[in-house]
């Protein structure tokens, strides 16, 4: 391959795998930063707001809450389906991200609109309760 052709290769399809600190810190990223409006909301710091703060590391599981077939058991059993899903997705962008660049350019876009529409879905749960 010429010099010249090699200098227009993106650095995505690169064949080096990338780091797991990198990794994980973009999933970390595409998951917490859709719910930023938590902290940056426009109401008062109530017990209201406290409650999703401390709700914060299972929001990207909230669909969980949000199919309402859940209605009848405890809240407990809600928020670990929440963290568990969190965690599901976590596993599986990373996987899918150490496999090459655009595999991670693949999980972090899928892990970002997951997060996206449970943001959405909490935002509206925050602000009609």
């Amino acid at each position: 391959m010429s010099k010249r052709s090699q200098f227009f290769l993106l650095p995505i399809l690169e064949p080096r795998a990338p780091g797991a600190a990198s990794v994980l810190s973009l999933l970390l990223l595409a998951l917490y930063l859709p719910f930023f409006w938590i902290p940056l909301a426009q109401t008062p710091w109530e017990s209201k707001r406290w409650f999703w703060m401390k709700a914060a590391p299972a929001l990207p599981g909230f669909f969980i809450q949000s199919l309402g077939i859940l209605s009848e058991a405890p809240p407990e059993v809600g928020y670990s389906l929440m963290g568990a899903t969190t965690l599901g997705l976590m596993v599986m962008g990373y996987r899918l991200g150490r496999q090459s660049r655009s595999g991670l350019l693949v999980a972090f876009l899928i892990v970002l609109g997951v997060s996206c529409w449970n943001s959405w879905l909490a935002f509206e749960a925050f602000h009609n309760s």
